[in-house]
């Protein structure tokens, strides 16, 4: 004897509850948006001493770029009003020439660098 099965007890996600297997993907790709930039910033460093500028940049393999406090010519730091609403900014070092030495996007507390810059008696470009 045949039996027909009219449904099936476990219905697949999406069709049983389909806004709640869209909010669950959306949260997975949020979950995993946040994770990517988490290592990406966990591996760009700024630092400023009493005679240089270091950018480190990598988790594994590092790229690492030195600029001498003397030789600094110009910091821009620049900010959206997004971004000058959470306290971040864009900053680019220069010590000669058109392109930035050390560039690094969306930095916390951008003013820190510009206040330590302008304490060292570098020449700023304004804000824009």
């Amino acid at each position: 004897m045949s039996e027909t099965w009219l449904y099936d007890e476990h219905p697949a996600m999406f069709r049983a509850h389909p806004f709640l297997f869209i909010l669950l993907l959306i949260s997975v790709v949020g979950i995993v948006a946040i994770g990517v930039w988490w290592v990406l910033r966990k591996g760009e460093r700024l630092a400023l001493s009493d005679r240089e500028v270091l950018l480190e940049r990598g988790l594994l393999a590092k790229q690492r770029t030195e600029i001498a406090l003397s030789s600094i010519r110009s910091v821009r730091i620049t900010q959206t009003l997004g971004q000058r609403i959470f306290n971040v900014g864009n900053v680019e070092v220069f010590s000669a020439g058109d392109m930035a030495e050390i560039a690094i996007k969306s930095m916390p507390r951008p003013d820190r660098i510009r206040a330590i810059a302008a304490s060292r008696n570098l020449d700023l470009l304004p804000q824009r």
